[in-house]
């Protein structure tokens, strides 16, 4: 469309336009204000310089509306040309999305990946601050087996990337504004996806990151109502001691992911020199807990769970005492967290079960015949496909009901074990045994997956305990959850509880039973007997 426009924007005449289209009388007519403004200070400077114009305006939106605008110079007007870019723009970026995005995944390939790591290398070489490049490994276990074709192996893939788009802050956000609040995710080869972490303190934070992300993608994925695992490994390169250029980073975040695959499902590495020690005293760590277990220095207490009316002991709760050669200069979650990465956590529970169970028979056999066990299971444990065969050995072995068994899960094993229809807590049940979901009130358990569940009790986490005192919200949760449970017709059990205000206030909200140190320590078996 072309036209001679005058000094004052208006329009003498209309050289060419389109058929059944108003001619407009003013800049005005054709775009907004600001834009007008700029047209109009345009088509003056033109009429000034005697030179001519070009202008590509792009009215952003979701449309990808834009016009190149053209002027020209006359005596007293100047001729503009407009032209319609839209539809060459949306093809430019249609292109621009193809050449860096996964096809399978939608998320970034590697090209965008290398050029977004470039910028954070050199925002951080500026400011002399972290980052870090997390290279998780992503194996799919029925694709290895032939049983799962090209386009289901597709979309566990897709799956497993959007848990990480939602699991991370800032997803691709590219507000540089928002710098150290944001993550790049990429699918940088066949089997790996690339993180970048722009701003970190320390290599730790990156592990916990690491450590959180390999939980999250274990999980399975479910595909027309069939379950699909994966088996994870993740690498970790630290800007700058493990590269300050960016081909030199994410080639050690790769061969530290490498390394991770010589171990265990779930295992993490890093390539850092400067992390490697900390790398050996978890090395150092994992050789004290497999001395302490073939030493037998493990041993359990016991913390009573009573009954909120009468205070009288109902159960104990099965507490595992870390052997000093361990805890001495460690702490308990990261021990834990050790002992869940290495597998280890495996042959600790299962002294935790055959030690508890023997002295649960023990107390009946001495005359506590009413007394019940709770024992808690790790996410490894419950993920192993024998372990309620293994649950019904451990419990013929050491001769006890598994009535009388109450079996602790948290609510993430809850929503896995939803995925594929309650298997193995309908194990546990086909055995007789008790099942209560740990720390309730903590992690997303729809009220849906609970209803529908074997459940028997929820416990409430010692977190909504602590602020009934304090906090009007906490003690409303407490009620309404005792109040859900109770409509299911589950128990309720409430841990942490320290004071006699809590005592009572769970009491008045009617919860079945308390366990904290407001009635007692842990006990030794011999103090439990007595």
């Amino acid at each position: 469309m072309a036209f001679v426009i005058t000094d004052d924007g208006s329009i003498a005449s209309t050289l060419q336009a389109p058929d059944g289209n108003a001619v407009p009388d003013s800049i005005e007519e054709m775009w907004p204000g600001a834009i007008a403004d700029r047209v109009r200070n345009n088509v003056r400077r033109v009429l000034r310089s005697r030179e001519f114009f070009t202008e590509e305006i792009d009215h952003g939106g979701t449309g990808g509306s834009a016009e190149h605008i053209y002027v020209a110079q006359g005596r007293d007007r100047v001729l503009l040309i407009v032209r319609d870019t839209s539809r060459r723009q949306q093809d430019m970026s249609r292109l621009q999305r193809l050449a860096f995005a996964d096809a399978v995944t939608g998320l970034p390939n590697r090209e965008f990946f290398f050029g977004e790591l470039k910028k954070v290398c050199e925002q951080q070489r500026l400011r002399e601050g972290r980052a870090a490049v997390i290279c998780i490994h992503v194996e799919d276990d029925d694709a290895q087996q032939g049983s799962l074709s090209g386009r289901r192996y597709n979309t566990v893939l897709e799956e497993l990337c959007q848990r990480l788009v939602r699991e991370l802050r800032g997803a691709n956000s590219l507000d540089d504004e928002d710098f150290e609040r944001r993550t790049i995710i990429a699918r940088i080869d066949f089997h790996r996806i690339g993180i970048i972490l722009p701003s970190i303190e320390t290599g730790s934070d990156a592990e916990s990151v690491t450590e959180r992300l390999v939980q999250l993608l274990h999980q399975p994925v479910d595909i027309d109502g069939k379950s699909h695992a994966t088996t994870v490994y993740a690498g970790i390169g630290l800007f700058p001691q493990d590269g300050a250029e960016v081909a030199t980073l994410a080639a050690n975040s790769n061969a530290a992911t490498d390394e991770a695959r010589a171990g265990e499902p779930g295992n993490i590495a890093f390539h850092s020199g400067t992390v490697q020690l900390h790398t050996l005293q978890r090395q150092d760590l994992e050789v004290e807990i497999k001395a302490a277990l073939e030493r037998g220095s493990f041993a359990l207490n016991f913390l009573p769970i009573v009954d909120a009316t009468s205070n009288a002991v109902r159960s104990v709760e099965a507490l595992l005492r870390w052997p000093d050669s361990v805890m001495a200069s460690h702490s308990t979650s990261r021990i834990i967290g050790l002992a869940e990465r290495t597998g280890l956590i495996v042959p600790i529970g299962e002294f935790v079960l055959r030690e508890s169970f023997g002295q649960l028979r023990a107390w009946h056999d001495a005359g506590l015949s009413d007394l019940r066990l709770a024992v808690n299971l790790s996410m490894q444990e419950f993920s192993r496909p024998d372990i309620a065969p293994r649950m019904a050995a451990l419990l013929l072995e050491a001769g006890i009901q598994p009535g009388d068994v109450d079996l602790e899960i948290t609510e993430k094993m809850l929503a896995r074990d939803a995925l594929n229809g309650f298997q193995v807590l309908n194990a546990f049940k086909a055995l007789g045994i008790n099942l209560h979901v740990d720390d309730y009130g903590t992690t997303a358990c729809s009220m849906a997956e609970l209803a529908h569940s074997p459940i028997d009790g929820i416990k409430l986490d010692n977190s909504l305990i602590a602020g009934l005192e304090s906090c009007d919200r906490d003690r409303s949760a407490c009620n309404a959850s005792i109040a859900s449970a109770h409509a299911l017709g589950l128990k309720v059990i409430a841990e942490g509880v320290e004071t006699t205000f809590q005592a009572d206030a769970l009491r008045a909200a009617e919860c079945d039973m308390l366990q904290g140190f407001f009635f007692t320590n842990p006990l030794t078996p011999d103090d439990v007997q007595s």
